[in-house]
């Protein structure tokens, strides 16, 4: 499923708005989007956004649905249950190539030499304060120069001039890696940037998946279907065939620039940073493509609900590996990497040594807050849980202060690691719950009376 097919889908959905005012990319389509989350609204689709041929979507993965549509389920349980039977069959499914074609659509149109420029792109500049406008919803594609291996993952890209962009990568990714070994060498790393390729392809390059997975593979195993790639234009290197524009260019290992700062879902600025830098070489697209933008910003936002797959697929592995756990949640205000709530049979013994060797799981090093409450509360509604957190916590008996790794965008310049919290938010055996009313028919004659006494 492509990215025009999602949209399809999300139109017999009711899930897709086409905006056809003139809207500007700078701030304006960003606000517009913000709003839309909020208000639990659709997909946006902008076809006269300001000093731009080609149409802006925004908000495509902006609820569960939507996201589960993306990933070609009917329930992000659903993916997170398949999700976790591809990574357990690892051998098997990456010894099968995926399929490269001649002539993709992603080619139909080329700008080279002097024709190329970033101009061909809508300028989306998101925040007050942004350093200036950037891509959100590109997959970076490169290649390790000695190894081979593929790397897909979702970069910020700062647009500097027409030719030249920021690639914000940050230590510990794979294309971090692959830039460092090229650079070792003396040599530019070829970069390919693809904007608008098939959902499942975006959400999988977002995730943390586990070090030796090729993104592309997952992403097709997601589908259910054939994912066909393409060779670039001006470089060796594949990229989805149905992409909508596909960036092309080199990264050499000097000169550097600065990027940021930059809103993001934290709701602070981003601290500048020297990040390496991209010279533009040629770009390609489709006939009449879609450019698409996720916009990065405090939940709820499009940024924060993409979460929400990472979630689907912890649920099913912690639950394998940790059998007290009865469910889980990443509530949007986390961020990523901030709150997880679990939900732990109330019998479990020795909960605060559980909870602490949960936190050095894959995936969940970085997380700050940790809190468990018990069968009797919903893990979802943070109402509850914070109910909980505020009348069953004795600091001393029921809290652990840790250090250790955090998100890159808390880590303190020197060290890089700081406080995390678990808390163990169960009720205690001396807490006796208010009990229920026991009678069914008493309950009922409330419902009833409630009724009556609106009339």
């Amino acid at each position: 499923m492509d990215l025009r097919n999602f949209m399809d889908m999300l139109a017999e959905n009711d899930q897709l708005l086409t905006i056809s005012e003139d809207v500007d990319p700078f701030l304006e389509i960003s606000a517009l989007s913000a709003h839309a989350v909020r208000e639990h609204g659709r997909a946006l689709l902008f076809t006269n956004a300001r000093n731009s041929r080609h149409p802006v979507l925004t908000n495509a993965f902006a609820t569960e649905q939507r996201l589960a549509l993306a990933l070609g389920h009917d329930s992000l349980r659903t993916f997170g249950v398949a999700a976790d039977q591809f990574l357990r069959r690892t051998e098997e499914n990456l010894s099968a190539p995926l399929p490269n074609v001649d002539n993709p659509p992603c080619r139909e149109r080329v700008h080279a030499n002097r024709d190329v420029g970033f101009q061909h792109l809508p300028m989306m500049t998101f925040w007050p304060g942004d350093a200036g406008p950037c891509l959100t919803a590109a997959v970076v594609m490169t290649r390790h120069p000695e190894t081979g291996q593929r790397n897909a993952g979702v970069y910020r890209i700062q647009i500097i001039d027409h030719c030249t962009a920021t690639l914000g990568w940050h230590p510990g990714s794979g294309a971090q890696e692959h830039f460092a070994a090229a650079s070792a060498r003396g040599l530019p790393l070829e970069v390919a940037v693809a904007v608008g390729v098939p959902p499942a392809v975006l959400l999988a390059a977002a995730l943390p998946l586990p070090s030796g997975i090729d993104e592309l593979i997952f992403a097709a195993a997601m589908f259910g279907s054939e994912l066909q790639l393409a060779r670039c234009h001006t470089l060796d290197l594949l990229v989805p065939a149905t992409s909508q524009f596909v960036l092309e260019g080199l990264a050499h290992p000097e000169p550097r620039a600065v990027e940021g700062p930059f809103g993001n879902h934290t709701g602070m600025q981003t601290t500048p940073r020297s990040c390496p830098v991209f010279k533009l070489q040629a770009i390609t697209h489709g006939n009449n493509p879609i450019f698409q933008s996720i916009i990065a910003g405090p939940p709820p936002s499009e940024s924060t609900w993409t979460a929400k797959v990472f979630e689907a697929m912890l649920r099913v592995r912690l639950q394998s590996s940790f059998p007290e756990i009865l469910d889980l949640h990443l509530p949007l205000e986390g961020i990523f990497q901030n709150l997880l709530f679990v939900q732990i049979k109330a019998e479990c013994k020795n909960t605060l040594e559980m909870l602490r060797a949960l936190l050095d799981q894959p995936g969940l090093q970085r997380f700050r807050f940790l809190v468990a409450v018990d069968e009797a509360v919903d893990v979802r509604d943070t109402s509850q849980v914070l109910w909980r957190l505020g009348n069953c916590i004795d600091p001393a008996r029921d809290m652990i202060a840790l250090e250790g790794t955090l998100a890159p965008w808390h880590r303190t310049a020197s060290s890089g690691f700081g406080q995390k919290l678990i808390f163990d938010a169960r009720r205690k055996p001396s807490q006796q719950l208010i009990p229920p009313h026991p009678d069914p028919a008493f309950r009922q004659r409330i419902i009833q009376l409630w009724k009556d006494v609106q009339r």
